[in-house]
């Protein structure tokens, strides 16, 4: 800048001048950074004009200051703007107390019989594209599983994050992220390394996929803003896909790729659903799943709805030419004033026909999110059974527990879906929803609403302790957040989390971890009147003295639920604190974040716990058949595979990155494999 004041000043430009043309040229900046211009979307006019469009930090710091001082300006002189501020709702007084989307009875989209359990190869994160996550092998079940040992262990060359993602297997190799910057290729047999690619930044942090043909074999993953292609035999960057291998991507993309015929679908924090050739890597087309408000303004602050990110993956239909998305909240936790309404697309689960480009369905599950309640797993696609007829369906869990099931081609409830009337907010100007769900069937997975006949009863200390922190707090069925008071609530973390349910096809069983800690929120009030938001929040486990969670136990569960009734078969505790066993206190499971997958032998393998282990059931009634102590937390599902007749189980066991948030947990860079041991 100063240089470009030299020049005029030498080319004879008095100060006014220079002065002006400053301010022309640093405004025409600004409206050029708050410009997005893009020929690709379906559903979104080529040019939009946004603040959050702007990407220079100091651009963006200057429009939300001025942004904020005319919101301030606004309040002060405008009428209608100081009237959104009175909390005062004569309709909701009439409203009754429930209302009901009524199941669907006839007309259900019946089964093509394209969703298959896994068998010997797992080709994507979550086993394949359905996201059902269950193998069809039966070697290994409840006759021998005594005789499960350790066929090899592999270990990490560094250590900077924990494995989230689900690794895969094909042609003979394991294909997964590490514990570092890097996509390795291992020998499933043997555990040798075989290649290893280097990222610059984190790779395929919740999955990745791996494609053939009679040609070539791939794999896809997203590593933030770079989308990849590798080739799967030498781990070399595919050159004829994007620029030698990579597509710079505006936005980060966190989850595994689907692929329907050429077709290479991702999902964006943007958020938006983008298509691109599966062989050049040439953008084909984009989705945008926000929907905003058509007031520009409300209490003087701009609309802003800010989340609705599908960071919880997506799955594909890849007969009908489907893809299924699971999105997250509207931003901003327990700050809901700057975006009223429901937030459409935000907490929902979205269907995009990616053959005619464009939107199927939607179907929200909890409205104006201010409690964290994202849809984090990426939604199911499994078959079942409806008045005798074998239905295709599209299945959620969600962090309050509950379990959406949605026919396939119209997304509307298979039971049932019940809604209560909701508390209202007292912050002026936040508009909660006035509905919010409150299921029956299918019957909730985990604990949805804190009440004092839930505080902690593994001791009286603990109970006493408890008692004192919730003192004036507030808590039940989606209790708003209030100023100067604490709000208690499950569901923060889940319920169910980003693993999912492992859902067997065959049958309509689903088996999923999930715990049931409860969080103290709490929102203030930002001091300076210009604030880009008027408040801000923070959060935290509520713990006992001994850092239990405050809560009555069971923490973490493992559940079997029937699909076809919506009924819970059985559901047992998941991880062990042991010095409360040796108190005495019955098994009370532990938060956990490593999933279970099931197999036709009978057996669901878990893990996920701070205990650090990984464990075999019984998938008739629960019961614990084996467990073997890992190093390390398990931190994703496993994986299962076979090879020359024999079963494997693969796990990564690498600490937990939401754990250790709370607990003492380490980092570690272990991946093992088990197998049966054969006869002497």
């Amino acid at each position: 800048m100063i240089w470009l004041i030299n020049i005029l000043i030498k080319q004879k430009f008095n100060m006014k001048k220079i002065i002006k043309l400053i301010s022309i040229l640093f405004f025409s900046f600004v409206l050029i950074e708050m410009t997005s211009i893009s020929s690709k979307y379906v559903n979104r006019s080529t040019f939009t004009f946004d603040v959050n469009n702007v990407r220079n930090p100091l651009i963006k710091k200057l429009t939300r200051k001025t942004d904020n001082f005319y919101s301030f300006l606004l309040l002060k002189f405008s009428k209608k703007h100081k009237e959104h501020l009175n909390q005062e709702d004569k309709d909701f007084e009439m409203l009754p107390e429930f209302k009901t989307i009524s199941a669907k009875k006839d007309n259900f989209t019946k089964s093509n019989f394209s969703e298959k359990n896994n068998f010997n190869e797992w080709k994507r994160s979550h086993g394949n594209y359905s996201s059902n996550r269950f193998s069809n092998l039966s070697e290994i079940n409840l006759s021998n599983i005594k005789n499960l040992d350790l066929a090899w262990k592999y270990k990490f060359s560094e250590i900077k994050r924990d494995i989230q993602a689900n690794p895969v297997i094909a042609e003979g190799k394991i294909f997964l992220p590490t514990t570092g910057n890097k996509i390795i290729s291992i020998d499933a047999i043997s555990g040798k390394k075989i290649w290893e690619y280097i990222v610059d930044s984190t790779p395929a942090r919740r999955g990745l996929v791996f494609w053939s043909n009679d040609v070539k074999s791939r794999i896809y993953f997203c590593a933030e803003k770079k989308l990849i292609s590798l080739n799967a035999k030498n781990g070399k960057l595919d050159s004829g896909f994007g620029k030698k291998g990579i597509i710079k991507l505006k936005n980060r993309c966190k989850i595994s790729p689907v692929i329907i015929k050429n077709n290479l679908v991702i999902a964006t924090v943007e958020p938006s659903l983008e298509i691109y050739n599966l062989n050049t890597g040439n953008l084909l087309w984009k989705y945008y799943l926000k929907k905003k408000s058509e007031k520009k303004r409300y209490g003087g602050k701009r609309f802003d709805y800010s989340g609705g990110n599908p960071w919880g993956g997506i799955s594909a239909d890849i007969n009908r030419g489907i893809v299924f998305i699971a999105t997250g909240n509207a931003g901003f936790y327990f700050n809901g004033v700057n975006r009223p309404g429901n937030n459409k697309y935000s907490n929902s689960i979205i269907a995009i026909d990616i053959f005619n480009k464009k939107k199927l369905w939607d179907f929200q599950e909890v409205k104006h999110d201010i409690w964290n309640f994202d849809i984090p797993a990426p939604p199911v696609l499994t078959s079942i059974d409806k008045n005798g007829t074998k239905i295709d369906v599209v299945v959620a869990v969600t962090k309050i527990g509950n379990t959406i099931i949605l026919d396939r081609l119209t997304g509307k409830p298979i039971f049932d879906f019940r809604e209560r009337k909701a508390p209202r907010s007292k912050i002026p100007g936040e508009k909660t929803a006035y509905y919010q769900p409150y299921l029956d069937l299918p019957e909730p997975f985990s604990k949805q609403f804190f009440s004092k006949e839930e505080i902690s009863n593994i001791s009286l200390e603990s109970k006493n302790y408890i008692e004192n922190k919730v003192k004036n707090s507030n808590y039940g069925f989606f209790e708003p957040h209030e100023l100067k008071k604490k709000n208690i609530f499950f569901g923060f973390h889940g319920g169910a989390e980003w693993m999912g349910a492992s859902i067997n096809n065959d049958n309509g069983m689903m088996y999923l971890t999930s715990h049931n800690i409860p969080f103290i929120g709490k929102i203030y009030k930002n001091k300076s009147k210009f604030s880009y938001y008027k408040y801000y929040s923070k959060f935290e486990r509520l713990f006992d003295k001994n850092g239990y969670p405050g809560s009555k136990p069971p923490w973490g569960n493992l559940t079997a639920i029937n699909l076809n009734s919506g009924k819970i078969k059985w559901q047992v505790p998941f991880g062990e604190y042991e010095k409360l066993t040796e108190m005495g206190i019955p098994l009370t499971g532990t938060e956990n974040y490593g999933g279970a997958t099931g197999t036709a032998g009978n057996i669901i393998f878990a893990t996920g716990t701070l205990d650090k282990k990984i464990r075999a059931f019984n998938s008739n009634n629960g019961e614990e058949v084996w467990s073997y102590q890992l190093e390390y937390v398990g931190s994703g599902p496993p994986s299962i595979y076979s090879i020359n007749d024999e079963q494997y189980i693969v796990v990564a066991s690498t600490g937990s990155y939401s754990l250790s948030s709370a607990y003492n947990v380490d980092f570690g860079n272990l991946l093992y494999c088990f197998k049966l041991k054969k006869n002497e």
